[in-house]
């Protein structure tokens, strides 16, 4: 997914309930729609995706998803955000509409609409409910920003690896696997 384009102010009930919004977060009780994400944004998703699962094939400790909707609390009130992927580092509740918590490992993929304090911003309500790593993808970069809760952001660039901290331990991703 993308960039925020629209908001409308619906219930919570009608944004779990309706299909339009399948696609689309709840922030502050409006449904915020996202823009798809480029061929290069899909192909990138893909990539990171499949590097998560062999690591989780190998290491059975959880599960990864693409746009799982993750029920977050920010100042009392329920926010859904969808992140591009998430691992989640639990036995997978199968049938669940969402994630109740902020899953474990975020990746982000930055749209050309994008702006980055907007999706440090979203990188901000996940921390604020558990998530201990996150992955900013910066497609036009050609490269990752690395951001913990309580830690300064790292940029990994080609030639580089990403690893997978104290969530995914001895992961290693050649930064340069994900823009291929």
């Amino acid at each position: 997914m993308g960039a925020l384009t629209s908001a409308r102010t619906v219930s919570i009930e009608e944004y779990l309930s309706n299909p339009e919004y399948e696609h689309a977060e709840y922030v502050d009780g409006e449904v915020v729609e996202l823009n798809v994400g480029t061929p290069d944004h899909g192909a990138i998703q893909v990539n990171c995706g499949f590097l998560l699962k062999q690591y989780l094939l190998k290491n059975p400790i959880g599960f990864a998803a693409a746009e799982l909707h993750c029920r977050l609390t920010i100042g009392g009130r329920p926010r859904y955000r969808l992140p591009d992927l998430a691992v989640v580092l639990a036995e997978r509740r199968r049938g669940a509409a969402y994630l109740d918590r902020a899953p474990d490992l975020v990746v982000e993929i930055r749209s050309p609409e994008d702006s980055l304090q907007a999706q440090i911003g979203k990188m901000n309500d996940y921390f604020a409910n558990g998530t201990r790593l996150a992955w900013l993808i910066l497609p036009e970069e050609q490269s990752v920003i690395v951001l913990t809760p309580d830690g300064a952001p790292v940029a990994r660039g080609l030639g580089e690896t990403l690893d997978g901290g104290n969530v995914l331990p001895d992961l290693a991703v050649p930064v340069s696997e994900l823009f291929v």
